[in-house]
């Protein structure tokens, strides 16, 4: 079977480059996890596959005290947190471990989307889209009482519509 980075990467002849190695597929699974507009191809690879991505992905594995990188969807990667945090959002890879392993690549990371949409907005969307569901939910209100369900059910909508 094929590997995503080699689906990816076309021009990759030597199967033991940089660019095959199981942690650099990891990073790349969670890029187009979080980045729906990024698809594998040529475009891709011209953002992602530069000597500047691998020298800070390699420090990243390799050195205990880069600890974070940044990939904000232009694919141009930070080996530090910015002392502010861009507008857009970016995905953030923190190590808690000191060395990155292909054994440990899973747990040894935290994987984190930050930016974009304000808290109000992320408040907003978890409201909507999980609460609600679960605070209409007929039976998880059989318990509660007729009162009860429509005094937390209207609350709730009165809470979503300020």
């Amino acid at each position: 079977t094929l590997s995503l980075l080699q689906t990816i990467m076309t021009d990759s002849d030597d199967p033991a480059t940089f660019w095959d190695d199981p942690r650099v597929e990891f990073i790349v699974q969670c890029i187009l996890s979080s980045y729906s507009k990024l698809v594998p191809g040529a475009k891709f690879d011209k953002l992602f596959r530069t000597e500047a991505t691998s020298e800070i992905l390699e420090l990243f594995f390799t050195n205990k005290d880069v600890k974070c990188i940044l990939l904000p969807e232009s694919l141009k990667i930070v080996q530090a947190m910015p002392s502010r945090l861009p507008k857009m959002k970016s995905l953030a890879i923190s190590k808690m471990v000191p060395e990155l392993t292909e054994a440990n690549i899973h747990s040894g990371t935290f994987v984190a989307e930050i930016g974009g949409m304000s808290s109000f907005e992320h408040l907003e969307l978890i409201s909507k889209n999980v609460l609600l569901p679960v605070l209409s939910n007929q039976t998880n209100q059989l318990s509660w009482g007729d009162l009860t369900s429509r005094e937390i059910t209207d609350c709730f909508h009165s809470f979503l519509s300020s």
